[in-house]
């Protein structure tokens, strides 16, 4: 499979789920400055898979994810950020949310439906290579969406990330021009996934 992306087509691409929002800002910027785009552009090339986004915040990247509703996302966080079990993003049918470590559940049975990871966690980097660590290990074939990967603004978070990022030896792609202004990363792991830049 070969994924077309440029910043026509992100900036072109139709965002819902914003009556879904906890906190509405970011979403609906351009490409290149936030990564909602490019999140919600790439569910739409997975049918019957499940999603996970690690690391759920406020839950922006989770909608985002969600866009397509043939799929399944699950997000994590170990704590509870929304803090609002009425809130509206509790109703996203294809949308659940875990308060425990995605390690724990990280299995063979899981990881064999699983085609889009995003992590965007605590940025020290340790976490986020046990987790790439723990997908390869299970023969996870997808792509890994890391966040904050070069120019994040806090100098120890920027210097792990960028160590994370160099030390990657899988195939990757600094997508950061239709990302997340503080650096996004693309990985692909065992898998036939490529993009096509323009």
């Amino acid at each position: 499979m070969i994924i077309p992306i440029n910043n026509k087509i992100l900036d072109d691409f139709k965002m819902i789920n914003q009556e879904y929002l906890v906190d509405n800002r970011f979403y609906d910027l351009k490409s290149g400055v936030h990564e909602y785009r490019l999140y919600s552009y790439l569910s739409t090339f997975f049918n019957d898979t499940i999603i996970l986004d690690i690391g759920t915040k406020n839950g922006r990247s989770a909608l985002a994810l969600s866009h397509n509703n043939k799929n399944h996302v699950i997000s994590y966080d170990i704590v509870n950020r929304i803090n609002n079990r009425k809130h509206k993003i509790y109703t996203k049918k294809n949308l659940e949310f875990r308060v425990k470590d995605v390690l724990l559940d990280l299995n063979e049975d899981i990881v064999k439906k699983i085609k889009i990871v995003m992590i965007d966690i605590d940025h020290y980097e340790t976490i986020e290579r046990m987790i790439i660590d723990r997908l390869n290990e299970l023969n996870f074939s997808g792509i890994i969406l890391l966040d904050d990967t070069t120019n994040h603004p806090e100098k120890d978070i920027n210097i792990a990330m960028n160590r994370l990022w160099n030390n990657i030896e899988f195939k990757k792609y600094d997508v950061t021009k239709y990302g997340h202004w503080s650096g996004t990363g693309i990985v692909i792991l065992n898998s036939d996934i490529d993009f096509e830049f323009s």
